[in-house]
């Protein structure tokens, strides 16, 4: 990643369109945020901890400090039934 997210908001991040297709390209990467998105979920409901979730759309890469509640059907939900689908993700990580 070569430029800075931008942070946006939680309600922010519903106005967003996303396009189709994956922003990583190597199965390792794709594993291993199987993986963060997993345990992400899990504290997220267990501890409700927030994580930072960079994700990409047709332009820009953005960065929202939130709680995952779902991973579901190739999306993430947020609070307030907001999704981000998994292929736009390119890191979560705990703060």
């Amino acid at each position: 990643m070569t430029e800075l997210p931008i942070d946006i908001s939680r309600l922010e991040t519903a106005t967003l369109d996303f396009p189709v297709g994956d922003v990583l390209s190597k199965k390792s990467e794709k594993l291993k945020r199987a993986k963060r998105i997993h345990s992400a979920t899990y504290v997220g409901n267990i501890r409700h901890e927030k994580v930072d979730i960079v994700f990409q759309t047709h332009s820009d890469i953005f960065k929202v400090q939130t709680t995952i509640w779902l991973h579901y059907g190739g999306s993430i939900y947020l609070k307030g039934n907001i999704t981000i689908p998994v292929e736009r993700v390119i890191s979560v990580d705990w703060i």
